[in-house]
Protein backbone atom coordinates (compact mmCIF):
# COMPACT_ATOMS: atom_id res chain seq x y z
CA UNK A 1 0.00 0.00 0.00
CA UNK A 2 2.76 2.22 -0.11
CA UNK A 3 2.23 5.36 -2.60
CA UNK A 4 -1.71 5.06 -1.21
CA UNK A 5 -3.27 8.07 0.50
CA UNK A 6 -5.87 7.36 3.07
CA UNK A 7 -8.96 8.40 1.44
CA UNK A 8 -12.39 8.44 3.04
CA UNK A 9 -13.69 6.23 6.56
CA UNK A 10 -16.89 4.59 7.40
CA UNK A 11 -18.69 2.22 9.37
CA UNK A 12 -20.78 -0.45 8.49
CA UNK A 13 -23.41 -1.59 10.43
CA UNK A 14 -26.09 -4.38 9.75
CA UNK A 15 -28.72 -3.52 12.18
CA UNK A 16 -27.62 -2.58 15.79
CA UNK A 17 -23.62 -4.07 15.42
CA UNK A 18 -20.90 -2.83 13.54
CA UNK A 19 -19.49 -5.05 11.12
CA UNK A 20 -16.33 -3.55 10.02
CA UNK A 21 -14.71 -0.20 9.60
CA UNK A 22 -13.13 0.81 6.27
CA UNK A 23 -11.32 3.00 4.24
CA UNK A 24 -10.49 3.90 0.72
CA UNK A 25 -7.00 4.90 -0.46
CA UNK A 26 -5.50 6.10 -3.50
CA UNK A 27 -2.58 8.23 -4.60
CA UNK A 28 -3.85 10.80 -4.09
CA UNK A 29 -6.24 10.45 -1.62
CA UNK A 30 -9.28 11.14 -4.56
CA UNK A 31 -11.08 8.65 -6.20
CA UNK A 32 -12.05 8.70 -9.59
CA UNK A 33 -13.91 6.07 -11.21
CA UNK A 34 -12.74 6.66 -14.84
CA UNK A 35 -9.41 6.23 -13.87
CA UNK A 36 -7.10 2.41 -13.61
CA UNK A 37 -5.02 3.93 -11.04
CA UNK A 38 -4.36 1.54 -8.02
CA UNK A 39 -6.62 1.77 -5.15
CA UNK A 40 -6.51 0.04 -1.52
CA UNK A 41 -9.80 -0.93 0.23
CA UNK A 42 -8.82 -1.40 4.13
CA UNK A 43 -11.61 -2.91 5.96
CA UNK A 44 -10.55 -3.83 10.06
CA UNK A 45 -13.02 -5.80 11.27
CA UNK A 46 -15.07 -5.45 14.76
CA UNK A 47 -16.32 -9.08 14.75
CA UNK A 48 -14.90 -12.59 14.55
CA UNK A 49 -16.46 -13.75 11.30
CA UNK A 50 -15.16 -16.53 9.60
CA UNK A 51 -13.96 -17.36 5.87
CA UNK A 52 -17.34 -19.00 4.43
CA UNK A 53 -19.12 -16.55 5.77
CA UNK A 54 -16.87 -13.50 3.64
CA UNK A 55 -17.61 -15.61 0.61
CA UNK A 56 -20.84 -15.86 1.10
CA UNK A 57 -21.55 -12.09 1.64
CA UNK A 58 -19.36 -11.57 -1.94
CA UNK A 59 -21.63 -13.32 -3.18
CA UNK A 60 -24.87 -11.79 -2.19
CA UNK A 61 -23.44 -8.70 -3.04
CA UNK A 62 -22.48 -9.86 -6.62
CA UNK A 63 -26.02 -11.30 -6.76
CA UNK A 64 -27.14 -7.42 -5.96
CA UNK A 65 -25.06 -6.19 -8.41
CA UNK A 66 -26.10 -8.57 -11.71
CA UNK A 67 -23.27 -10.56 -12.13
CA UNK A 68 -24.43 -13.72 -13.52
CA UNK A 69 -24.51 -17.49 -11.67
CA UNK A 70 -22.25 -18.52 -14.20
CA UNK A 71 -20.18 -15.45 -13.83
CA UNK A 72 -20.07 -16.22 -9.85
CA UNK A 73 -19.49 -19.36 -10.25
CA UNK A 74 -16.20 -18.70 -12.47
CA UNK A 75 -14.90 -16.55 -9.89
CA UNK A 76 -15.32 -18.72 -6.86
CA UNK A 77 -12.58 -21.12 -7.18
CA UNK A 78 -10.27 -18.06 -7.53
CA UNK A 79 -11.94 -16.62 -4.50
CA UNK A 80 -12.03 -20.08 -2.48
CA UNK A 81 -9.12 -19.62 0.11
CA UNK A 82 -7.85 -15.69 0.00
CA UNK A 83 -8.86 -15.08 3.57
CA UNK A 84 -8.90 -16.63 6.63
CA UNK A 85 -11.03 -16.26 9.31
CA UNK A 86 -10.90 -13.06 11.06
CA UNK A 87 -11.01 -12.33 14.39
CA UNK A 88 -12.32 -8.77 16.21
CA UNK A 89 -9.24 -6.55 15.34
CA UNK A 90 -7.80 -7.86 12.16
CA UNK A 91 -7.14 -6.54 8.78
CA UNK A 92 -8.51 -7.57 5.59
CA UNK A 93 -6.25 -5.15 2.87
CA UNK A 94 -7.82 -5.48 -0.98
CA UNK A 95 -5.30 -3.73 -3.19
CA UNK A 96 -6.67 -3.40 -7.10
CA UNK A 97 -3.52 -2.45 -9.44
CA UNK A 98 -3.40 -2.85 -13.13
CA UNK A 99 -6.60 -5.29 -13.25
CA UNK A 100 -4.90 -7.50 -10.69
CA UNK A 101 -6.43 -7.55 -7.38
CA UNK A 102 -4.00 -9.02 -3.94
CA UNK A 103 -5.78 -9.64 -0.54
CA UNK A 104 -3.59 -9.14 2.45
CA UNK A 105 -4.72 -10.32 5.87
CA UNK A 106 -2.98 -8.55 9.22
CA UNK A 107 -3.88 -9.71 12.10
CA UNK A 108 -4.60 -7.25 14.89
CA UNK A 109 -0.98 -7.55 16.10
CA UNK A 110 0.75 -8.61 13.61
CA UNK A 111 2.01 -7.12 9.82
CA UNK A 112 0.11 -7.62 6.97
CA UNK A 113 1.39 -10.63 4.10
CA UNK A 114 -0.41 -11.77 0.79
CA UNK A 115 -2.83 -14.21 1.47
CA UNK A 116 -4.66 -14.47 -2.08
CA UNK A 117 -4.28 -13.17 -5.98
CA UNK A 118 -7.27 -12.10 -8.70
CA UNK A 119 -5.56 -12.50 -11.62
CA UNK A 120 -9.17 -12.28 -13.70
CA UNK A 121 -9.33 -8.57 -14.57
CA UNK A 122 -13.10 -8.85 -14.47
CA UNK A 123 -13.00 -10.70 -11.02
CA UNK A 124 -11.10 -8.50 -9.73
CA UNK A 125 -12.84 -5.18 -10.78
CA UNK A 126 -16.16 -6.71 -9.22
CA UNK A 127 -14.68 -7.56 -6.19
CA UNK A 128 -14.38 -3.52 -5.71
CA UNK A 129 -17.41 -3.12 -7.29
CA UNK A 130 -19.24 -4.16 -3.93
CA UNK A 131 -17.95 -1.38 -2.55
CA UNK A 132 -17.18 1.59 -5.60
CA UNK A 133 -20.01 0.58 -7.66
CA UNK A 134 -23.06 2.86 -8.36
CA UNK A 135 -25.26 -0.02 -7.97
CA UNK A 136 -23.73 -1.12 -4.30
CA UNK A 137 -26.19 -2.11 -2.21
CA UNK A 138 -24.76 0.43 0.87
CA UNK A 139 -24.71 3.61 -1.86
CA UNK A 140 -24.24 5.71 1.55
CA UNK A 141 -20.80 4.30 2.86
CA UNK A 142 -19.66 4.01 -1.26
CA UNK A 143 -20.10 8.12 -1.05
CA UNK A 144 -18.38 7.99 2.31
CA UNK A 145 -15.54 5.92 1.20
CA UNK A 146 -15.46 8.40 -2.41
CA UNK A 147 -15.79 11.40 -0.69
CA UNK A 148 -19.05 12.61 -1.57
CA UNK A 149 -22.38 13.88 -0.07
CA UNK A 150 -25.90 12.22 -0.42
CA UNK A 151 -27.59 13.82 -3.54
Amino acid sequence: MDGLEKGRQRYSDLGFWTIYDSELRTPNGQYNDKSNAPLALVITYRRNIDAEALLDATVDQWEHLGYSKQQIADWLPEMTGVWPNVSKGDRLIYVLQNNVGQFYYQPRLGAPSLSGTLNTPALAKAFSAIWLSPSTAYPSLRLALIGREPE
